[in-house]
């Protein structure tokens, strides 16, 4: 298994590459993810999930996906990707767009096993959130505690390090590679063969002098036949050497040669844990099933013996625990009967055992099916969303839909100055400029309904069909505007199980004349004085509409 291996000149290089490709880019969610030592900063744009696990340790700039459940919201825009020169650290500038929060910095260290993320206010140098907090030691990464940037003294050549004299190179020691890397700004284990041999003044330039213009970048084999990618070809590594467009690229190759392709990182962790959860509900209760049907006895010898019973009840003396009789085919038959019941009581519940058996033997293996059958589908849904087919807002959307949380444990709350949020819904602006609500799955719908939603407010639900509920956040006089209307019906019509029909009916009404029924399950309601409107789904309209 291959790992990204890292120096100054490498983070140097990332941080002009992601400056030029992610600056004044939206932001919309971070996740700090310490169970898979990763970080994941959701842009409108696209993705970008930094790997700080020893054994791996890759960056790789994804397409956009919806924020995992557990995300924090962070509304904002990148102002600057930079490094700290000479050193393995990156910090990405985030200003808020809204509000008068200072911003954030996310910092990005690759200093030998201290491999972290921090979040950092702009201003206040104040930490809001840390991927693995530290107590004690060098360091104190705790939330609230003061970050102060890793300090060493400068090296030769870097931009607040003393001066190098390119002509004093020849004069480096061929057999103390410690000197270099101790001293000369931009060395590293990486290259520092490169910077003692004949061609060590030139690389040293190299490296010296990035330029933040697209450049090629190297995959490369060490000594050891281990591949790297380096933003500049070494002439000690030319074995096997290929030009790659960027160092993502070359990070992204390298990636899927040493774990596979990335798209499993563009998955919420917690979507799929919740997924295996429900996967392993499902074959519980199917095995129950399956165990309950193989105890269920045959109702036809059942029934045959409340006819025996009945047919010779003035042989079966009261009270007995049990009788033995001679059955109808000759051969001796002993029935268990309940000592404190007459035997015409016994047979009675003989009777009534083998109608439950008779309604459990033609009902379980329907069950058994149906529980079969939700299982491949969830199978296959986690292979579309795998695959990229499908949208991890809609495993979310089933696995709410079956009380699946997945976003319980992984929930943080401090990045930005904010707790996760806790709105059961998803929010939508209207081409009017009003604000839909729309429930998060039948675990929300109630919240959304009777706790987020003023009485005189519209709300909305497709006609018999499981679905979310959604309110229109309008409380005039008469009929809401008939766009306005519209958008948030073709919204709830995506967000149920009728979205890949042609025309749906959707059902609204003044939120006062929604009633819970007592004792009904989640999302279960009576809306009263309904409206009908036809609608056809536009999946792209949530794109279009979405806060």
């Amino acid at each position: 298994m291959h790992a990204m291996r890292w120096d100054s000149f490498l983070v140097r290089t990332l941080a002009l590459e992601l400056n030029r490709r992610l600056r004044g880019q939206r932001v919309r969610a971070l996740l700090l993810d310490p169970a898979g030592r990763r970080v994941h900063l959701f842009l409108r744009e696209a993705t970008l999930v930094v790997e700080l696990h020893p054994e791996a340790g890759w960056v790789l700039l994804l397409d956009p996906v919806d924020p995992d459940p557990a995300a924090t919201p962070l509304p904002g825009r990148v102002r600057l990707v930079e490094a700290v020169p000479d050193e393995r650290i990156l910090r990405v500038s985030v200003e808020r767009i809204r509000g008068r929060d200072e911003g954030v910095e996310l910092v990005l260290s690759w200093i030998g096993t201290r491999w972290n993320a921090v979040v950092v206010g702009h201003q206040s140098r104040r930490i809001r959130d840390v991927l693995l907090p530290r107590h004690g030691g060098e360091e104190t990464l705790i939330p609230g505690a003061l970050w102060v940037a890793p300090r060493r003294d400068p090296r030769a050549g870097a931009p607040d390090g003393p001066p190098l004299d390119p002509a004093a190179m020849a004069a480096w020691p061929s057999d103390g590679p410690s000197t270099v890397l101790r001293e000369v700004a931009w060395a590293s284990p990486l290259n520092v063969e490169a910077l003692l041999g004949p061609e060590g003044p030139a690389v040293w330039q190299a490296l010296s002098n990035p330029t933040p213009e697209p450049r090629g970048c190297w995959i490369l084999e060490d000594a050891r036949g281990r591949p790297f990618v380096y933003p500049v070809r070494l002439p000690t590594s030319t074995r096997n050497a290929y030009e790659v467009p960027s160092l993502l690229d070359g990070m992204a190759v390298l990636r899927a040669q040493s774990v596979g392709e990335a798209r499993d990182l563009l998955l919420p962790r917690a979507l799929l844990e919740g997924a295996d959860r429900f996967r392993r509900r499902l074959e519980k209760q199917r095995g129950a099933m399956v165990r309950e049907l193989a105890r269920t006895p045959d109702p036809a010898v059942l029934r045959g013996h409340g006819d025996l019973l009945l047919a010779f009840f003035h042989k079966v003396p009261r009270g007995v625990p049990e009788v033995q009789l001679e059955g109808f085919d000759g051969a001796p038959v002993i029935l268990a009967l309940d000592p404190a019941l007459g035997v015409q009581e016994n047979a009675a519940r003989l009777y009534r055992e083998a109608a439950r058996a008779s309604r459990a033997r033609a009902d379980l293996p329907h069950r058994i099916a149906e529980v079969e059958a939700t299982t491949a589908d969830l199978a296959a849904l986690v292979h579309r969303v795998e695959a990229g087919e499908s949208t991890p807002s809609e495993l979310d959307r089933r696995l709410d839909d079956a009380g699946i949380r997945a976003d319980r444990a992984d929930a943080r709350g401090t990045t930005g100055g904010m707790a996760p949020s806790p709105l059961p819904y998803h929010r939508f602006r209207s081409s009017g400029g009003l604000e839909i609500r729309v429930g998060r799955g039948a675990r929300h719908n109630d919240a959304l309904t009777f706790h987020h939603a003023r009485p005189g407010e519209i709300w909305l639900h497709v006609r018999e069909a499981p679905g979310a509920h959604v309110v229109l956040r309008w409380e005039g006089e008469g009929g809401p505007p008939g766009r306005d209307l519209e958008e948030a019906a073709i919204l709830a019509a995506v967000h149920s199980d009728a979205r890949h029909a042609g025309l749906v009916p959707v059902d609204w009404t003044r939120r006062k004349h929604v009633r819970k029924p007592r004792k009904a399950p989640p999302g279960a309601v009576i809306p009263g004085q309904v409206k009908t409107v036809f609608v056809t789904p536009d999946p792209e309209l949530v794109r279009r509409l979405r806060w």
